[in-house]
């Protein structure tokens, strides 16, 4: 049993597996993009109902049950054996419905809540190794209406299965208020039928032709984007934003009477129209566009829940002098076509095409458009009406989405844009553009497709080179840009040659490949490979050598020689400042490469910080180094928290020239955070702030008299219990979790319930490391620091402000403290991290003047 399969079932011991199946090529892309980034929130579907009427939060939570009972997806979880995943689907699994209360709420201050709770429960990611990869919020506004915000992972959901859980969730419900039995087919199918049927369709003769339309399709098409305002950064990002405009009955009118008129399809209409955009803003004569198929051609897939949608791209050739009406007829014979072999799944046909693997790009496209009416159908069932709202976009996939939505009030054109390359205002401007396209195809569609050229505004250096014909996917000028690394190699792999490291790899990758020999220099994917060999290579390579390579790592590096490398380690550099003994090893994770000279350095709580990327401008990197890797062997006694600090330097790599950098620790790690930038003010980094949320002095607490501490103790505890029953009865918190935050509850529930009481590999890393380091912490003698920055949560006292969390002895500058809200890691939650995220933006643009 691998590792990953024993956490699965320890986490999930109290339910049974009741099937087994292979992953459809959906689930596996979505699985590969998750071990590339996992709780990646872009992978999240998030959707927003709002119920009028006269319903029952408890009704409305039996009625999901029901529906997980009835669809085995929403059961499953994931496991890997040898690279490969596989679903697994449970007799049973948690569910429980959040009820959070905003009636009380002020109304002026209450939607900015909504938005805040749905953005909070779009983006918190899911662990795909345990079952249920699905929750609901409902936020109470009125005694008769509220907000249910549903997220699910892409794993076993998609958009179509909005509709389908749409109306069972109003038949099972109505029918309970009522008493009477819901009205519901027999389901034909699961979900894992579905995976089963797929696998024999991949090794049929139906496949081949697929494969044989794609390659002439897309034999020699360049790699299509638009421009971008900052140099994009060498790992893909999720940053994003999303700009709309709603539209007039009479537009969608229009356009549906000019479909008609030149009968096309709608849909074939709007790819003509953005198509056109994409031209004006870029000249280019070759675009490549990507959209989704719902993938549920036979009637028996219609009422499931699961993921089938598909991606297709569509190669959309332009001519300078061609007429609106001309280009619609060429993209009305792609979509077409396209349509005709949308069998083909975009895993494979990746792996067909085999393009030149860069970090830092999606495949085959960048930019995407879909239209669709919305997938909610607005519907009254018995005493309650549910009714489809704009849901928020939990991260982005795609450098550019174009997407229209249909609804009874209008369509609505909506401009998904990955911020960490595009200005809102260049954003702005092709949604002006593409309204304007819209405009002269409706009034004069004979008129030539003249180009707007708005890459002519951008630097040359934003124009990429074709991606597809490129020898090195990563330029220069992005290979500076740091990649998570692994954790140093186990010592029987370390001790030997350069030579050697590379021949034993090499083996590796040769018995993958299915090759007689890898040479140093043979590329991983230009010898054939693809993710799912690439994930096998990495298991394989874990299994044997005891290492931690990702996938990120080999598209950056994809040589046997550069893997290789970057996989064991240089010689140990020299580092800012020398640790005594052997430190723990830390790793370095870029959450966000920004535009500006600005960087931030959280410590350690690596998902906790997460989303501090996003709440902070474009311009700043965010990164984030941990200890959670390192072994026990490297947590000895003799460790120094000087010689911590020291080492997380080293995993920092901060260059002597680099601009303002800015330190953020919470409880012990602000004393890490605090020495660390004392150590880097005297190699002459610029330092602009260090931030120590709920970290008070080392031995301060030792130091008080004895009934102070007592009193100080039991104060705590009160405080803690009552705001945990209150988060418990918000629904803010699950019972579970609750039980788990206090030793008597936790003791209990280890009796009666050993295996929910089981702490996750991430909490037991935490608390690992947290012993550890407030072990080292105890002899820790600050020397005189500048001022720096306090935050305080609810789990520390106000008089604490007063006496600077004992600081006052080593600060030899004026400090501050501030408050956030929540209790101690809760306070790094969204409003806590916007409140965060704005003083962080103050002092860096002090610190950069």
């Amino acid at each position: 049993m691998t590792q990953q399969e024993s956490q699965a079932t320890s986490s999930s011991a109290a339910s049974e597996v009741i099937g087994e199946f292979p992953c459809t090529q959906t689930q596996l892309r979505f699985w590969i993009l998750d071990q590339l980034q996992p709780g990646n929130p872009a992978l999240n579907v998030s959707v927003r109902w709002e119920i009028r009427g006269s319903f029952k939060a408890s009704t409305i939570e039996a009625a999901f049950r029901k529906i997980i009972q009835r669809h085995e997806i929403l059961r499953t979880r994931f496991v890997e054996r040898q690279g490969n995943p596989w679903q697994q689907v449970l007799d049973a699994v948690d569910f429980k419905l959040s009820v959070i209360d905003l009636r009380g709420m002020p109304p002026e201050q209450r939607e900015q809540r909504i938005l805040s709770i749905g953005e909070e429960t779009a983006s918190a990611p899911f662990d795909l190794a345990r079952g249920g990869l699905f929750r609901v919020a409902l936020l109470m506004v009125e005694n008769n209406r509220a907000f249910l915000l549903i997220t699910a992972h892409h794993t076993c959901f998609d958009g179509s299965s909005i509709r389908v859980m749409g109306r069972e969730l109003g038949e099972i419900a109505s029918a309970m208020e009522a008493g009477r039995s819901p009205v519901l087919p027999d389901l034909p199918l699961q979900y894992g039928d579905f995976a089963l049927w797929q696998q024999e369709y991949l090794s049929s003769y139906g496949f081949e032709a697929e494969r044989s339309f794609w390659t002439e399709t897309l034999a020699n098409a360049p790699y299509f984007e638009v421009p971008s305002d900052q140099p994009r950064p060498a790992v893909r990002t999720t940053s994003g934003n999303i700009i709309s405009v709603a539209k007039s009955v009479e537009f969608g009118e229009r356009i549906e009477a000019a479909a008609r008129k030149h009968k096309v399809s709608l849909f074939a209409y709007g790819v003509a129209v953005v198509s056109a955009v994409l031209y004006r803003l870029t000249g280019a004569e070759d675009i490549l566009l990507g959209t989704q198929i719902a993938g549920r051609e036979h009637s028996d897939l219609e009422p499931m829940i699961g993921v089938f949608i598909n991606n297709l791209v569509l190669r959309l050739p332009v001519r300078p002098n061609m007429s609106f009406e001309d280009h619609l007829r060429a993209a009305t014979e792609t979509v077409s076509a396209a349509v005709d072999h949308n069998r083909m799944p975009f895993n494979k046909l990746v792996e067909v095409v085999n393009p030149v693997r860069d970090a830092s790009r999606n495949p085959l496209f960048s930019v995407n458009f879909n239209l669709s009416k919305a997938f909610m159908e607005d519907r009254r069932y018995g005493d309650f009406e549910l009714i489809s709202a704009a849901s928020q976009s939990p991260g982005v996939v795609y450098d550019i989405g174009f997407g229209m939505v249909g609804r009874p009030s209008g369509w609505r054109m909506s401009i998904e844009y990955n911020t960490d390359l595009f200005d809102r205002s260049t954003i702005e401007h092709i949604l002006q553009l593409w309204q304007g396209v819209y405009e002269q195809a409706l009034s004069d569609p004979f008129a030539p497709l003249a180009p707007d050229r708005i890459s002519e505004q951008a630097p040359a250096s934003a124009t990429p080179s074709i991606i597809a014909s490129s020898a090195d996917p990563v330029s220069s000028s992005q290979a500076a840009a740091p990649v998570r690394a692994a954790p140093p190699a186990s010592e029987n792999l370390a001790s030997l040659s350069s030579a050697d490291r590379i021949r034993l790899l090499g083996e590796i990758w040769a018995k993958v490949l299915d090759v007689e020999k890898v040479g140093p220099e043979g590329d991983f994917f230009a010898l054939g490979g693809h993710s799912l060999l690439a994930l096998r290579m990495l298991s394989a390579v874990r299994e044997r050598f005891g290492v931690k390579p990702d996938l990120a790592m080999l598209f950056k590096h994809p040589t046997l020689r550069g893997f290789t490398e970057v996989l064991l380690g240089p010689a140990v550099p020299e580092v800012l400042a020398h640790a005594r003994t052997p430190a723990p090893a830390w790793e370095r994770n870029s959450y966000k490469q920004g535009t500006g000279p600005c960087a931030i350095y959280t410590i350690n709580h690596p998902f906790l910080y997460y989303h501090l990327a996003n709440r902070l401008s474009d311009a700043i990197s965010v990164y984030n180094v941990n200890m959670f890797g390192a072994a026990e062997a490297e947590m000895s006694a003799e460790v120094t928290l000087e010689d911590v600090a020291a080492s997380a330097i080293r995993a920092m790599d901060i260059q002597p020239d680099a601009g303002p950098v800015g330190i953020v620790g919470l409880c012990v790690n602000g004393s890490v955070a605090i020495e660390v930038a004392r150590k880097l003010r005297q190699s002459g980094v610029n330092v602009a702030f260090t931030a120590a949320i709920d970290s008070w002095a080392p031995g301060y607490f030792r130091s008080m008299p004895w009934l102070n501490k007592r009193l100080w103790i039991t104060e705590r505890r009160i405080k803690r219990v009552a705001y945990f029953v209150r988060k418990l009865l918000s629904g803010r918190m699950r019972p579970i979790t609750f039980l788990k935050e206090f030793r008597v509850t936790l003791w209990l529930l280890k009796v009666f319930s050993p295996d929910r009481a089981k702490a996750s590999a991430e909490e037991t890393a935490n608390s690992r490391v947290t012993e550890f380091l407030v072990r080292t912490a105890r002899n820790f003698k600050p020397e005189p620091i500048g001022e720096f920055l306090l935050f305080r949560s609810e789990a520390s006292p106000v008089r604490a402000r007063k006496l600077l969390f004992g600081w006052n002895e080593s600060v030899a500058g004026r400090s501050s403290v501030i408050d956030l809200k929540g209790w101690h890691e809760d306070s790094l939650t969204f409003d806590g991290m916007r409140r965060l995220a704005s003083v962080i933006e103050e002092r860096l643009a002090h610190g950069n003047r």
